[in-house]
């Protein structure tokens, strides 16, 4: 850029503390968009398989929100005891079918209650979903993949 003041020529340069402050608060910013973002992404993550429970299956927590279910999508084969806890208001149940499982399903769990539902999980695609009512359609169903 150039300047003329006066008659003279100055060329409007900023100043290296001027750079230096800029780029400070640029990475200021990127840093604080960045933490952000983990930060909800690792708030929103599923919780993956716990550790064994008894009988060799994996605990699997699935949160019964109104009208949500919180799982992971994404699971690989074997024997899961799935405990459904209902952090919702409304009473709720988890369903599951697929294959080699026919319709398994818990109890109605009234809010602030949990219940767990083991089976065992091969290659394929399930459908877990809240049989409770018009739940499923309003969005409490999630296709989980096992592979």
């Amino acid at each position: 850029m150039l300047i003329e003041v006066g008659g003279k020529r100055v060329i409007g340069r900023k100043s290296g503390r001027t750079r230096r402050v800029l780029l400070s608060v640029l990475l200021g910013v990127l840093a604080l968009v960045a933490t952000v973002c983990t930060g909800a992404s690792a708030a929103a993550a599923p919780q993956a398989p716990a550790g064994p429970v008894g009988g060799g299956s994996a605990l699997v927590i699935v949160k019964m929100v109104d009208y949500q279910l919180l799982q992971p999508a994404f699971l690989p084969p074997g024997r899961y005891t799935f405990r459904a806890i209902n952090d919702g208001r409304a009473p709720h149940a988890l369903q599951i079918n697929g294959p080699g499982v026919a319709n398994a399903r818990t109890p109605v769990v009234q809010s602030g209650q949990a219940t767990d539902l083991t089976v065992d999980l091969r290659r394929g695609l399930y459908d877990f979903w809240c049989p409770v009512g018009n739940h499923r359609q309003m969005g409490m169903q999630l296709n989980v993949f096992v592979g």
